[in-house]
């Protein structure tokens, strides 16, 4: 798919490292500049260095997507620097796994609906903003099989995960007259720093996840990348208010 988001301008969300910048590198490499909106300054200014190599335009904005006024304020910096927004990947969220419902605290609870909800809802609401009143767009959020598959522990992941459908549904039936869409994708388990890390303090385990997969192996933020470009694209023009899944048929078994 080289060269189809040529000119186009994308914004990605937590893509200093892991899924995120696998969206972002599968974006560049589709031809579209880059705008890395990462919490991890460190990150994100390696992300772009490296993105830049590929012959877009990339750069870092240190955001916290938790903070209106930060998304605010990167979305208007982005529209400026790079003259546009056409492609907004609302990503950036984090993991807990691990207490029950009765043991979780306020603070994992709060913590995790400002990034993986409240973060979202301000990103498409600086998307919209841009979006609705130049007549085109592509709104991406990423939620998770978790978002309609409960697994007991993750109350603070599969809720937020859960809304992000929700709010990509009523986007999308308010933005299509003017030529925005909204979609969104949940994917699966996937090999990422955040699924290693929760693999490495015992919080997952990795075997029984790799035998329960009928693909039998993990996806990459690759895989879910190429499936960004193609909602980014023109390909998928008719494509709106969906929530595409990709998991290696983990949901179409029974307790997937």
């Amino acid at each position: 798919m080289d060269g189809v988001l040529k000119g186009k301008v994308a914004l990605v969300t937590g893509s200093g490292t892991g899924l995120g910048r696998g969206i972002a590198q599968a974006l560049a490499e589709a031809g579209a500049d880059i705008a890395i909106a990462e919490i991890n300054q460190e990150s994100a200014a390696t992300a772009a260095d490296e993105l830049s190599q590929l012959g877009v335009r990339a750069r870092a904005y240190p955001t916290d997507v938790s903070k209106s006024d930060q998304v605010d304020g990167t979305f208007a910096a982005v529209a400026e620097d790079l003259g546009g927004l056409d492609v907004v990947v609302n990503n950036a969220g984090i993991s807990r796994i691990g207490p029950h419902t009765h043991e979780v605290s306020d603070e994992d609870w709060h913590e995790s609906i400002a990034v993986m909800q409240t973060g979202v809802f301000f990103g498409m609401r600086a998307a919209g903003r841009i979006m609705v009143e130049q007549g085109s767009g592509s709104v991406i959020n990423i939620s998770s099989i978790r978002g309609f598959s409960p697994n007991p522990g993750r109350m603070t992941y599969c809720a937020p995960k859960a809304a992000v459908i929700m709010m990509t549904k009523i986007a999308a039936g308010e933005w299509a007259e003017h030529g925005v869409r909204v979609n969104a994708i949940a994917p699966g388990v996937l090999r990422t720093p955040m699924w290693d890390a929760d693999v490495a303090r015992g919080a997952i385990d990795e075997p029984f996840y790799l035998d329960l997969v009928p693909a039998k192996r993990l996806g990459s933020p690759s895989e879910v990348g190429a499936l960004a470009v193609y909602l980014a694209s023109d390909a998928s023009a008719y494509v709106n208010g969906t929530t595409i899944t990709i998991d290696g048929a983990l949901t179409s078994i029974p307790a997937g």
